[in-house]
């Protein structure tokens, strides 16, 4: 990423200089580096550079990755998971394709997938960011206040993690912004899914709820990544698992319930277009979007539900 693509979230001044501890914008501003990592935060942002230097965990711990943890082993290697998104990687080859070659593109949340987005889109410049540096990604920043200038990248992509945005329409428009005319947004986002990350969750997102936060884009294609029969899945373990606050216990309804209801997102493999029936409860939605800059109203976005069938 050039000098010239990089401003200051709070002023728009430009970047001037990067030395290896801090990044110098031309109102005299001064952001830091640490750990290599630039940490491009907005001063009205809900997390800080404190949290950075002291390694606090806030939307996302490394810790859950260690799998020398018996409890992390058992969880990651040896149970079935209650809910799998069966088309993400036939989505993300079309996303691929969608890229010109040597384009932009910028990953918001990369969590602990940095180097699978990079490879994935290996004949790109990918940039990954988080709130966090718990997985090194190549700049720290809040996606309510991207630093870069407007109309920078050929693909913009944001996966699991609107919900985690305190302001969701600002967060939107943001991605709008940075992304090229003719340029593509991938967002992703549960409808259904219990609370996470606390306290940093914030909401969950309908079909129509989700389609009018990109006024200034076409659909391109829409899909439910888990379906109905996930939710049925994760709502019977979740109900178990919270009967008791005993670690043991919880521990055991866990083991349990993967064992008894892992099977139950197979039903959902058939299910991977929305139609006005599977939008009742899926576990979550994909959204391709295309940056076109038509003014769509919202008697204009409403309309285009009616277009699914039923």
């Amino acid at each position: 990423m050039t000098i010239d693509n990089i401003f200051h979230p709070d002023t728009h001044s430009k970047l001037i200089e990067i030395t290896e501890s801090n990044y110098l914008f031309e109102d005299g501003t001064i952001l830091p580096v640490h750990n290599g990592v630039p940490i491009l935060f907005s001063s009205d942002s809900i997390f800080s550079i404190d949290d950075i230097v002291k390694a606090k965990a806030t939307t996302q711990s490394s810790d859950y990755l260690n799998t020398s943890s018996t409890k992390n082993y058992i969880r990651r290697k040896l149970l079935p998971s209650l809910c799998t998104d069966f088309n993400i990687e036939k989505r993300y080859n079309r996303l691929v394709e969608l890229c010109p070659n040597n384009g932009k593109v910028l990953v918001v949340g990369a969590g602990e997938k940095i180097d699978y987005y990079k490879n994935k889109f290996k004949n790109c410049e990918v940039i990954t960011s988080d709130v966090h540096n718990q997985f090194k990604p190549d700049y720290v920043f809040d996606g309510h206040f991207i630093p870069f200038v407007n109309n920078t990248f050929d693909v913009v992509l944001a996966a699991q993690v609107i919900e985690h945005t305190i302001n969701p329409w600002k967060f939107c428009q943001e991605l709008q912004r940075v992304t090229k005319l003719g340029g593509i947004l991938q967002i992703e986002a549960p409808h259904n899914f219990p609370y996470h990350a606390e306290p940093y969750d914030f909401y969950r997102f309908t079909y129509t709820g989700m389609r009018s936060l990109f006024p200034n884009c076409a659909v391109l294609k829409a899909e439910i990544t888990e379906g109905n029969a996930s939710v049925v899945a994760i709502t019977l373990s979740n109900y178990f698992v919270n009967l008791s606050s005993k670690k043991l216990i919880r521990s055991g309804f866990l083991f349990v319930t993967r064992i008894l209801f892992g099977w139950l997102k197979y039903l959902d493999k058939r299910q991977a277009l929305p139609n006005r029936r599977t939008v009742s409860m899926p576990k979550g939605y994909a959204f391709t979007f295309k940056k076109d800059d038509v003014k769509r109203t919202s008697k204009e976005l409403l309309k285009e539900f009616y277009t699914l069938k039923k």
